[in-house]
């Protein structure tokens, strides 16, 4: 028996299985990524229009009124927005207040921010990490356990 050979051979069997399960955590994380990046620019869009800026500077002189916390614009049409609710505490976005904001064709979207780089760095590095972890174990393992096999 080479307890040497079958730990190196080991090592990188799994080393290839973990990278397999990193690109699989990688593809998932990616999709996510992908989705709130899709959320962010599509309220971005509505919420950087001029009649959209225009009513977030009168909305501006809503916040006063402690009764009342959510207030709704009803922009019939205009550039494809159907109402904009809203927070007068500001808690979702605070440069424009906007809780929400429902496009005429019946989607509703909210404040979503962008994705942080480490994200992407960590869709980079699962594969690396999937391979560098399991293969490092088994290697620290067989060389313990060579530790307490005589050798010929």
């Amino acid at each position: 028996m080479n307890l040497r050979e079958g730990t190196r051979r080991l090592a990188l069997l799994l080393g290839v299985v973990g990278t397999l399960g990193g690109c699989f955590v990688s593809y998932l994380e990616w999709q996510d990524i992908q989705s709130q990046r899709t959320r962010h620019d599509k309220f971005e869009q509505f919420a950087t229009l001029d009649a959209v800026i225009h009513l977030s500077k009168d909305h501006q002189q809503m916040k006063d009124d402690p009764w009342e916390k959510y207030a709704k614009s009803v922009m019939p049409g205009c550039c494809g927005v159907k109402e904009i609710v809203w927070d007068t505490d500001h808690i979702w976005n605070d440069a424009s207040g906007i809780y929400s904001i429902e496009t005429v064709d019946g989607q509703t979207l909210r404040p979503t921010p962008a994705p942080p780089a480490w994200e992407y760095l960590f869709v980079a590095l699962a594969p690396v990490f999937g391979f560098l972890i399991p293969w490092g174990v088994i290697r620290a393992i067989g060389w313990v356990g060579a530790g307490f096999v005589k050798p010929f």
